[in-house]
């Protein structure tokens, strides 16, 4: 999608400009302000949701064709996915990107609901949550014909410091998608921190949009995968 900005006519030729608006690599504000400022470029289209979970994205926007799923609404796993190849323009992946380890519930209410609207209720090691984001990303990759809006951040996890971002990035690259669009969402750094007593770093504050491009090549590949086998005697009798 291409937004078009208005020009701004002027007496003499060659003088125009373009005004208005221009999406910002920075955004603050709460998921839905996110969701609604990237709206005009990335969400015009078909769009389908694979991690819709309380529909917090879409409090301010939400596209007119619009289909979500969620595996504590309708048991829908976003690692196989009842979809056509190809059959959105923009698939939207959200994946508990943070490991948790351990079965303890939080001893605080409110990091405990911040858990279950992040899927951080669950435990998972680092090796099991990044095979679960590798497997929802191909299958979004599958469905989308267009664009892949993945959320991600960087964390710390047994005292090392990982650049989850990064991850996704170099594993869209080998499933032979593009990176088109980073957007960094300043959205604070949520709740907790009471029991950090020796900082070692700065806390992460903020998380990733990455939009990821379907190239035209995989677009091609994909029609020639389904085009029926041609018979080389058309005439030739069954």
């Amino acid at each position: 999608m291409v937004v078009e900005r208005d020009v701004q006519l002027a007496m003499f030729g060659g003088r125009e400009k373009a005004v208005g608006p221009i999406l910002k690599s920075v955004i603050g504000g709460t998921n839905a302000d996110l969701i609604a400022a990237v709206a005009p470029l990335y969400l015009t289209g078909s769009v389908l949701d694979v991690t819709y979970g309380l529909g917090i994205w879409w409090q301010k926007f939400k596209p007119d064709d619009f289909t979500f799923h969620d595996i504590e609404l309708d048991g829908v796993d976003f690692r196989t996915l009842p979809h056509e190849t190809g059959e959105f323009d923009t698939v939207c992946f959200d994946p508990p990107y943070v490991p948790r380890q351990g079965p303890a519930p939080a001893p605080i209410q409110r990091d405990q609901n911040f858990r279950e609207r992040f899927g951080l209720h669950e435990s998972r090691g680092g090796i099991e949550t990044t095979a679960l984001i590798f497997a929802g990303l191909a299958e979004c990759a599958r469905v989308s014909r267009r664009f892949v809006l993945v959320k991600c951040c960087d964390f710390t996890n047994g005292r090392q410091f990982q650049l989850g971002h990064f991850r996704v990035l170099q594993e869209a690259e080998r499933l032979g998608l593009r990176c088109h669009d980073l957007i960094v969402h300043a959205a604070g750094t949520g709740p907790g921190g009471g029991q950090i007593k020796t900082v070692l770093r700065a806390r992460r504050a903020h998380s990733y949009l990455i939009v990821l491009e379907v190239p035209a090549r995989a677009l091609r590949q994909r029609a020639r995968a389904v085009l029926p086998e041609q018979s080389g005697d058309s005439t030739k009798e069954t």
